[in-house]
C-alpha cells in the first residue's frame, strides 16, 4: 500500500485544526489518510505510521505514550486554537495546573472550555464541554502554551463540581508555597487576597456559596492533601485550628518542622505519605522526631490507613493530648 503524502513538518505528529493544515497546503483527500485521525469537530491529530510494517500492521501507531491522552496539551491547544475567546477551564484546567482532584474527576475525561464560541460543544466533539458566557473570558493566561483559567478563577469554577473540603484541599494547593530548589515553580499559584478577590466577583455563579464557604478554611503551609484534610478532621471534632509548617525553634527557619502542631502543647503532627517510605527519607524524619522528643514535644504520625478513616484515631489522640496537664520535661513519648 503507497504510503501517505509527507504531511508539512509543522504538522507532523501533533494536533493542528482543518484551518491550519489548509493554509499549509494540506487538502481534505489528505485529512482523510489512514495516518490521521479525526478526534473532534475540524480537530485532527497525525499519527506517523509504523516503519518497516508487516501485512496488517501498517495502521496508524502513536508517535508518543501521551498521543492517546485526550487530556493531552496539544489537543487542548488545537481546541482553543479553533476560537480565539475560549479557554480551558473547570476540571480540565485543575488537570493542567497540576491540582490534584477527586478520582471521580480525574477518572472523567470531559474536556472542560469556557468561552464565546459556537465552534465547540457539536455532536463531533463528544469529550468537549463548552461553559458558555456572555462576555469574551481573559484568555491572556496560559500553561504551556494554552489559554487556561487563572488560578484564582479556577478556584471558584470548582465549587459547582466540588464539595466544601474538596475545595479547601484545591485552594491550600494553590496558594502552598513551593520549596526552594524541590520544585520548578517559584511562587504559590496565586494568593489568598486574590482567591476572596475572584470569589467576591462571583456572585450568582453555581457553587459560589461553597466557595465562599471553602475559603474561610484555606491556608497557606499545607504541603498535601492528606494535610489538609488532617486539619479539617481536627477542626471537625471542635478541636481548635492547629498551626501549620511548625518550626522546632521558631526564630530559626532551618530548625526542624513539623507538617502541623500546637506550640503551645508542646505537639507536632507528621504525616507519612509515600515519599517518606525509602529507607533515606525515614532516616530524615528519625533524626527530625527525635529532635522534637529531646526538646520535650510529643510526636504524633499519621499515614494512609489513618487517612482512610478521616484520622479518627488521630483526633482521639489530639484530644487527650491537649485535656491533659501540660509537660515541659524532654523525652515525652511519641504516639
Amino acid at each position: 500500500m503507497r504510503p501517505p503524502n509527507p504531511l508539512p513538518p509543522e504538522l507532523v505528529g501533533g494536533v493542528f485544526t482543518r484551518s491550519q493544515a489548509r493554509d499549509l497546503g494540506v487538502s481534505s483527500d489528505r485529512l482523510r489518510a489512514r495516518d490521521i485521525q479525526r478526534i473532534a469537530h475540524a480537530t485532527y491529530r497525525h499519527q506517523p505510521l509504523t516503519v518497516g510494517a508487516g501485512p496488517g500492521e501498517e495502521g496508524p501507531r502513536p508517535a508518543a505514550s501521551q498521543a492517546t491522552d485526550p487530556g493531552h496539551v496539544e489537543l487542548l491547544r488545537a481546541l482553543c486554537t479553533r476560537s480565539a475567546v475560549v479557554r480551558v477551564s473547570h476540571i480540565t484546567a485543575a488537570v493542567l495546573h497540576g491540582v490534584a482532584l477527586p478520582r471521580r474527576w480525574t477518572e472523567d475525561h470531559t474536556l472542560h472550555l469556557l468561552g464565546r464560541s459556537s465552534s465547540h460543544g457539536s455532536s463531533a466533539d463528544p469529550r468537549v464541554r463548552v461553559h458558555r458566557v456572555s462576555a469574551v473570558p481573559e484568555c491572556s493566561y496560559r500553561l504551556h502554551g494554552v489559554p487556561v483559567s487563572p488560578p484564582e478563577e479556577l478556584f471558584v469554577e470548582l465549587a459547582r463540581y466540588l464539595r466544601v473540603p474538596e475545595l479547601v484541599v484545591v485552594g491550600d494547593q494553590l496558594v502552598r508555597r513551593p520549596r526552594s530548589g524541590l520544585e520548578t515553580r517559584a511562587a504559590a499559584w496565586t494568593t489568598l487576597q486574590e482567591l476572596g478577590d475572584s470569589v467576591g466577583r462571583g456572585r450568582g455563579r453555581l457553587g459560589i456559596l461553597r466557595a465562599r464557604e471553602a475559603l474561610r478554611m484555606v491556608r497557606v503551609g499545607a504541603d498535601s492533601p492528606p494535610e489538609t484534610l488532617l486539619r479539617l478532621a481536627l477542626m471537625e471534632a471542635g478541636l481548635p485550628e492547629p498551626q501549620l509548617q511548625v518550626l522546632l525553634e521558631a526564630a530559626d527557619p532551618y530548625s526542624p518542622v513539623g507538617d502541623a502542631g500546637y506550640r503551645d502543647h508542646r505537639l507536632v503532627i507528621q504525616y507519612d505519605g509515600e515519599h517518606h517510605f525509602t529507607p533515606e527519607q525515614q532516616a530524615r524524619d528519625q533524626r527530625r522526631n527525635a529532635q522534637f522528643e529531646a526538646a520535650g514535644w510529643t510526636v504524633m504520625l499519621a499515614n494512609r490507613v489513618d487517612l482512610r478513616e478521616n484520622f479518627r484515631g488521630l483526633v482521639s489522640r489530639v484530644k487527650r493530648h491537649l485535656a491533659a496537664p501540660r509537660s515541659s520535661s524532654p523525652g515525652t513519648p511519641r504516639l
